[in-house]
């Protein structure tokens, strides 16, 4: 089973909550009022967001976290990579990747066009359609 690690996903609210008052500093304190995790995980979370570029800490008596840019800018492939790095579904699933089944490998082909596709999803969603997209109901299947 393909699965999201928990952290990830906690940072996916903790931007996309961001994203949904760009202009307000959100602090751990702020964010655990309405995420229901553990302020020091919300801490460690928004110094690693800031740290890849994503956050932008501003100090003082107001201050807290703000996005680094507008959330039209910031991708769901970026705030996951700024957890986990680069992303693969499977190990082989780069093109520049060497593997020494390469030679027999029928579904390698395949695992390249899913992982470009997959990524390129990622890479296509902002935090401004996350945000905008939760305030509507999912289509049906």
């Amino acid at each position: 089973m393909f699965s999201i690690n928990r952290m990830t996903e906690y940072a996916t609210l903790v931007m996309a909550r961001c994203a949904a008052d760009p202009v307000t500093p959100m602090n751990a304190t702020d964010l655990a009022a309405e995420i229901p995790l553990a302020p020091t995980t919300l801490r460690k979370l928004l110094q690693t967001l800031a740290r890849q570029g994503l956050l932008i800490s501003q100090r003082g008596r107001n201050g807290g976290f703000v996005l680094a840019r507008p959330p039209s800018e910031i991708t769901l492939a970026q705030v996951m990579e700024a957890l986990d790095g680069p992303m693969r579904l499977t190990p082989c699933s780069h093109a520049d990747m060497e593997c020494h089944l390469q030679g027999v490998c029928k579904p390698r082909p395949h695992w390249l066009r899913i992982s470009k596709e997959f990524l390129a999803l990622l890479e296509a969603t902002t935090l401004a359609q996350m945000v905008a997209s939760s305030n509507t109901r999912e289509p049906s299947p």
